[in-house]
């Protein structure tokens, strides 16, 4: 008599095969929605990048992109600081759509100007924002007399996402 079928000895060895396949793939599957977030920080970073160029453009034509204090571009709710887009928050969102992300800054008495952007909706304090340790930090040197004199740096705080 010919058996047609697993046996149970077969089946049982399938059920083990994937299970181990399933314990190996899912901290991967489980690592997605961090990628989605550090994806979508720079996607943000990107864009500021974009807003910038486009920013300065008008400067230029404005002739005010080497303003050495913060100006308004005519007719415009942009503002720009020594050859670059201000990175004050409320310049940011009038530059660019912020949907999804929150941008702050907090006083502080050093040598940079910082902007602080993540993802939610929610206003973090500084610690809560720090201890989270999942945003961008958007800042430029300031130098004497407040004088911004350096590029934007973009400093990347991933570890929390």
């Amino acid at each position: 008599m010919k058996s047609k079928g697993f046996t149970l000895i077969e089946l049982v060895v399938v059920i083990i095969i994937l299970g181990i396949l399933a314990v190996a793939a899912a901290p991967k599957f489980l690592n997605i929605s961090s990628d989605a977030r550090i994806a979508s920080l720079d996607g943000f970073v990107g864009a500021v990048k974009s807003a910038n160029s486009i920013v300065m453009s008008k400067a230029v034509l404005a002739g005010v992109a080497s303003a050495k204090v913060e100006t308004n571009i005519p007719n415009t709710d942009l503002y720009v600081l020594d050859g670059s887009m201000s990175i004050k928050p409320e310049h940011i969102k009038a530059a660019m759509n912020v949907d999804g992300f929150m941008i702050t800054d907090y006083p502080n008495n050093s040598t940079m100007l910082s902007t602080y952007v993540y993802l939610g909706d929610k206003i973090l304090e500084s610690q809560e924002l720090r201890a989270l340790n999942c945003f961008v930090q958007l800042s430029r040197s300031v130098g004497v007399g407040n004088i911004v004199n350096s590029e934007l740096k973009v400093n990347k705080f991933y570890d929390g996402c």
